[in-house]
């Protein structure tokens, strides 16, 4: 009852600026502050945009890193028949003892792929040393979505959202998310994508309605968990494994299989407050494996999907990586670098529109090349945002967590 009433006064607020002509217009130019940080010139080089450019940065500090240590294994996996579009994967094994292995991954969203490649290279940079690789195996993984890279986009050619995709089982995709219906004619408008068009300049309102009839919890689950059944529809998860992770697979088996732990750190960038590195994790269902997850990331909070302003979601890559092994233990965990203070009510809002009108205009067409301009930059921004300050807080943030990780990770026994 009171959040029925606390949305219902929302609303009436929202009701009083648009009748004052206010609300669409703060609506329109949201954008949250950035952090108070200063630029760092030597964080900022960190970050490439493009794809082809941030492949071969990728590649050459393997290449760097390839004389340093023994038995050093480089793989690529095109996508799409494209041999300009793969997959990279790095392997350095433990140099004396396999006891544990830490898995990095980006780009598993394409257009997240900038900030992911950064830190990873940052790791390569600092992170790589021979007390670490002693007794720790390192599998970077860059760009596990090479086409939504390349294209700016979050997902596959297919429009398959690869982190609602990956699975072992073919009963995900016999999933039904009970909630998506309920907000389909808001989330999947099927016209030309037009910035001014009528339905988006009362996105707020519309979403506000919907928040006060049902809560701000359910509808996020409802749109943000994943779907199977609109396959031009956002978070759309597919009907089968894509293709790269299917020849993924084995290779990943292969490497796991020869660690009795492994973590697995997923790189991401979107959702939660801006300017701020949240570990955000499904949370899951064997206990050891939580115990484990709070044991490395003891005195750092975590922000499992259950919480009140997260969610859960179906085929996680990070969670997929664990279900490849036969024997042993794997932490799954979640790096999410915060744009748009999405866990706040209007910032989720914003965040949802953004995303609305992207794929809006990817699956129907743009009313105009103006409106795809403001569309494709708005996207851009809300994953990879050109902020100076916003990128140097990412690699400052995970040069200290990266560092929390490693120094913890040796004194964890997960028994499976």
């Amino acid at each position: 009852m009171l959040r029925w009433v606390a949305c219902a006064a929302l609303a009436l607020v929202v009701l009083g600026l648009l009748a004052a002509g206010g609300a669409s217009w703060r609506f329109a130019r949201y954008a949250p502050p950035d952090p108070a940080v200063a630029p760092d010139p030597r964080a900022l080089a960190y970050f490439i945009d493009d794809y082809a450019p941030a492949r071969q940065a990728f590649l050459a500090a393997g290449d760097a890193l390839a004389p340093r240590f023994a038995r050093v294994e480089r793989f690529a996996i095109p996508v799409d028949g494209a041999p300009d579009l793969a997959v990279d994967g790095l392997y350095v094994p433990a140099q004396q003892t396999p006891r544990r292995l830490l898995v990095l991954s980006s780009g598993v969203h394409g257009v997240e792929g900038p900030a992911g490649g950064a830190v990873m290279r940052l790791f390569m940079d600092e992170f790589m040393t021979d007390a670490l690789m002693a007794d720790t195996g390192v599998l970077l993984l860059h760009a596990l979505n090479p086409w939504g890279f390349a294209h700016q986009r979050r997902v596959t050619a297919r429009n398959v959202d690869l982190n609602r995709n990956a699975s072992m089982h073919p009963a995900l995709y016999q999933t039904q998310n009970a909630g998506y219906p309920l907000v389909d004619p808001l989330i999947n408008p099927r016209e030309q994508a037009d910035p001014d068009a009528w339905g988006h300049r009362l996105f707020l309102l519309r979403s506000v309605a919907m928040i006060a009839r049902h809560g701000m919890p359910v509808l996020r689950q409802a749109v943000l968990q994943g779907q199977y059944a609109e396959p031009r529809g956002i978070y759309y998860g597919g009907h089968a494994p894509e293709p790269q992770l299917t020849a993924l697979a084995p290779r990943l088996t292969a490497v796991l299989e020869q660690y009795p732990l492994s973590m697995g750190i997923d790189l991401h960038t979107g959702y939660g407050a801006r300017g701020r590195l949240h570990v955000f994790l499904n949370p899951p269902e064997n206990p050891r494996v939580r115990e484990g997850l709070e044991a490395v990331f003891s005195g750092r909070a975590i922000d499992w999907g259950s919480g009140q302003d997260f969610y859960t979601v179906t085929g996680d890559v990070a969670g997929w990586i664990g279900a490849l092994r036969t024997s042993g233990a794997h932490l799954p965990a979640v790096f999410e670098y915060g744009t748009m203070d999405s866990q706040t009510t209007l910032g989720a809002v914003k965040s949802l529109h953004v995303g609305v009108l992207e794929n809006q205009g990817a699956q129907y067409g743009y009313a105009s090349p103006e409106a795809e301009a403001r569309i494709r930059r708005d996207y851009r921004e809300m994953f990879n945002p050109s902020s100076p300050a916003w990128r140097t807080q990412v690699i400052q943030d995970s040069r200290a967590m990266l560092g929390h990780v490693l120094a913890r990770l040796p004194h964890v026994s997960v028994k499976p």
